[in-house]
C-alpha cells in the first residue's frame, strides 16, 4: 500500500514538473512571438519616420522613384537618407534593379541556374525595363527548359531611344520630321540631359535647324 502511495506522488510530482515546462513553455513563446512582433513595429515605425523626415519635395521623389523602382517608398527614403544625394541614390536603385549581384549569381548557379540565363536577364532587363531578378526567375533553371521567347515578347522590347526616355508618340513625331535612328537617339540624349524640352526641339526643327545645331547651341 506504502509502496503504491510512493508511486502515485511520484506520478503527481512527474505531471506537475511536465505541466510546469509546458506553461513556461508555453510563456516563451508568446513573449517570444510579442517581442518579435514589436519589434517589427517598431522597424516598420522607423522606416516611415524617416520617410516623412524628408521634405515635401524629396517625398515626391521617392514616390516617383518607389513606383519605378517597384519599391515601398520607405525603402528609397532609407537609401536617400544615408547617401543624401538622390543622384546616388537613383544609380543605387537603377543597379538593383537591372541587374542582379554577383554574390546571388553565384548562389543562384549552385541551385541551378544557367549563368548565361541570369546575364541574359540583365540584358533584357534593360530593353523592357522590367526588373532582372524577376526575369531570371520567370525563366527559371536550366531543368526547367524555358524559352526565352515564352517569356519575353517582341513587343516588350524597347527601342534605343524609349530606353533613354523617348515615348512612342515622341519617337513617331521625330520620324515625321525624316529624322533617322541616330538623330533619335541624340535627340532623346538632349532630353535626359535636360537641355531642351521636347516642344523646344520640335519648335527647333520647324525652323530648319539639324539636331547637330541642336547639340552645338546646347553646348554653350
Amino acid at each position: 500500500m506504502k509502496l503504491t502511495d510512493k508511486r502515485k506522488k511520484a506520478y503527481i510530482m512527474a505531471a506537475s514538473v511536465i505541466l510546469l515546462f509546458v506553461i513556461a513553455g508555453t510563456v516563451f513563446l508568446l513573449l517570444r512571438n510579442s517581442s518579435g512582433s514589436r519589434n517589427k513595429q517598431s522597424e516598420k515605425q522607423k522606416k516611415e519616420e524617416m520617410y516623412f523626415s524628408l521634405s515635401a519635395s524629396d517625398r515626391e521623389t521617392a514616390d516617383l522613384y518607389a513606383e519605378l523602382y517597384e519599391l515601398s517608398r520607405e525603402e528609397v527614403a532609407e537609401k536617400q537618407v544615408r547617401t543624401k544625394d538622390w543622384k546616388k541614390t537613383a544609380k543605387e536603385l537603377e543597379k538593383e534593379f537591372f541587374t542582379i549581384p554577383e554574390n546571388k549569381k553565384y548562389q543562384m548557379g549552385k541551385e541551378g541556374y544557367a549563368l548565361e540565363d541570369l546575364e541574359k536577364a540583365e540584358e533584357l532587363s534593360a530593353k523592357t525595363g522590367r526588373k532582372a531578378m524577376e526575369l531570371a526567375k520567370a525563366k527559371g533553371k536550366s531543368s526547367d527548359n524555358r524559352k526565352w521567347s515564352d517569356i519575353v515578347k517582341d513587343s516588350e522590347i524597347l527601342t534605343t531611344e524609349e530606353q533613354l526616355g523617348l515615348t512612342k508618340e515622341q519617337e513617331k513625331k521625330l520620324e515625321e520630321q525624316s529624322l533617322g535612328k541616330e538623330d533619335r537617339v541624340e535627340v532623346a540624349i538632349l532630353l535626359m540631359n535636360g537641355t531642351y524640352t521636347f516642344e523646344e526641339v520640335m519648335k527647333e526643327l520647324g525652323k530648319g535647324k539639324t539636331v547637330k545645331e541642336l547639340k552645338k547651341a546646347g553646348k554653350r
